[in-house]
């Protein structure tokens, strides 16, 4: 067939053709025997590789995270404006990293581009967590630089205890609206993966290497 035909019948077929009607959304999840959704969340990350902390409580996650950041020998951080547990950050500059802001304006975009390159923890917090598969949910906005849970070699994201859901299911089915309204949704399963040809497991290509979960009540 012709080149000219063939994108004929194709331009043809979209201007007659009807998609299909979308399934019916289900209003109940099928239910589940009950379960300990923090040890479920602690199981399934650490098999994702990723490094579970806690539960503790709020007023100390500031010090775990300022030990986690010193065992990378980190120098430098972004983080999140609101982080669900206060001081985080002050622990962070008073143990002697430098916070790199983060900024939108167009006139300084490549001075704070370059002060990207060499970050080595982000802090975010996290929307939600999923306990079958170790998953912590970020919403992405102002104040909440995804560069934060992309760039730096560790990301360290902390949960509350009392957001982790059984599944995507589970937790897009009580968060609709915010599911539906959000364009900067990130669902983070461990550390960044990439599988070469010759079958091999890369961690850290094409994003952070270690990802820290601090659990909190």
């Amino acid at each position: 067939m012709k080149r000219d035909d063939f994108l004929s019948r194709v331009g043809s077929a979209t201007l007659t053709s009807l998609l299909p009607d979308p399934p019916a959304v289900p209003t109940d999840l099928p239910s589940l025997e009950s379960a300990d959704l923090v040890a479920m969340f602690r199981v399934n990350a650490q098999a994702a590789n990723a490094v579970v902390h806690g539960p503790l409580s709020r007023h100390g996650a500031p010090r775990v995270v300022a030990g986690i950041a010193a065992g990378h020998d980190a120098a430098r951080f972004i983080a999140w404006d609101d982080l669900g547990a206060s001081g985080v950050v002050s622990a962070l500059t008073a143990s002697g990293l430098a916070r790199v802001e983060h900024t939108v304006d167009p006139d300084r975009r490549l001075e704070h581009n370059l002060g990207y390159l060499d970050l080595g923890v982000g802090v975010t917090g996290a929307t939600a967590g999923l306990a079958e598969s170790g998953t912590v949910v970020l919403v992405h906005g102002p104040g909440r630089p995804r560069m934060a849970s992309l760039v730096p070699e560790v990301h360290i994201a902390l949960l509350d205890a009392g957001r982790i859901a059984r599944t995507m299911a589970h937790w897009a089915h009580e968060n609709s609206a915010l599911a539906a309204n959000t364009t900067n949704l990130v669902f983070v399963t461990g550390p960044s993966r990439t599988g070469d040809i010759e079958q091999e497991l890369n961690l850290g290509v094409h994003g952070p290497r270690h990802v820290h979960v601090v659990l909190f009540r």
